[in-house]
């Protein structure tokens, strides 16, 4: 069995040391087309690519990752079937084989949204159900994390799911900085699933209670455009747009939170549905940005 590299072996050593810049996202299992592109047009403004693929993809992660290494590219991995908040049980063959896709794409470490992706061995990718917000959740994926990381070989970080439905009246950061210092892993921040999230709940986007999240284990951060659908009696729901602009209002809440994390590493903006052009301009915009978000360190 593989001993994990967790969020308390060093985290300034995860990853390229001291690389710290703008991620892009496509779909890497049909559009690496658009990847390719984009890498030229973002030239030096763009520093990491995400790929998103399933655990038994072989052929896609090794081509993955000689694109990263043709374009100068740091790669992280998104995996699409590891299943933390389910109800199934974590497949240990699974396990393995992403710890394999992993070293092939030499990913610091794999992330994933916590919530369910696998039901009764289906892969449900658009349909993921999120994690409730509730305490009991916590003691579920902190015993599965451990255990994962430690077959992978790899630190996790866990990220917060979209919400199109909440179970719950927890804050999702305060239970993502439980979970995260209960089973030592990392931690990335959707702001547009955050803000989204917020306004569901009723709630402002930053909350006295923010001060108290473990910044310190945050290495990644994304961003996407931002749906707003208004109902009948006040409720809004807010959709995760990939392809659409990044909102006021997320660049805000970026504005004020990133600069809290001092291992942040990668800011990504996500834009599956993009064009190369439209890709390649998001990145450009982040880069402007990124000064603000790192400052001084």
């Amino acid at each position: 069995m593989t001993t994990a590299l967790t969020a308390g072996s060093a985290i300034e050593e995860l990853g390229p040391p001291g690389v710290r810049g703008i991620c892009f996202s496509c779909d890497s299992i049909t559009s690496m087309d658009v990847a390719e592109e984009t890498a030229l047009k973002a030239g030096a403004d763009a520093t990491w690519y995400s790929v998103g693929i399933l655990a038994d993809d072989q052929e896609l992660a090794l081509r993955c990752a000689e694109f990263c290494r043709r374009h100068g590219l740091h790669t992280l991995f998104h995996p699409l079937d590891l299943d933390i908040c389910g109800t199934d049980p974590l497949d240990g063959r699974l396990l393995r084989a992403l710890g394999e896709r992993a070293a092939e794409l030499d990913s610091p470490w794999l992330n994933i949204d916590l919530a369910m992706w696998v039901r009764r061995g289906e892969t449900l990718l658009e349909s993921l159900v999120p994690m409730p917000l509730v305490d009991e959740a916590v003691d579920w994926a902190v015993d599965r994390i451990k255990h994962a990381q430690d077959v992978i070989g790899r630190p996790l970080t866990i990220e917060n799911a979209p919400y199109p439905f909440v179970v719950g009246d927890g804050d999702i950061l305060t239970l993502m900085t439980r979970i995260a210092e209960r089973a030592d892993c990392l931690m990335t921040i959707d702001l547009g699933h955050l803000y989204g999230l917020r306004v569901q709940q009723g709630r402002p986007a930053v909350l006295p209670g923010d001060d108290a999240v473990a910044w310190d284990r945050v290495v990644e951060a994304h961003m996407s455009g931002t749906f707003v659908r208004r109902f009948e009696g006040g409720v809004r729901l807010v959709d995760d747009k990939h392809d659409w602009p990044v909102s006021d209002e997320v660049w805000e809440l970026a504005d004020t939170l990133l600069p809290r994390a001092p291992h942040l590493r990668s800011v990504m903006a996500e834009a599956e549905g993009m064009t190369a052009a439209e890709l390649s301009d998001s990145v450009r915009r982040f880069a402007r940005r990124a000064s603000h978000w790192w400052g001084e360190r």
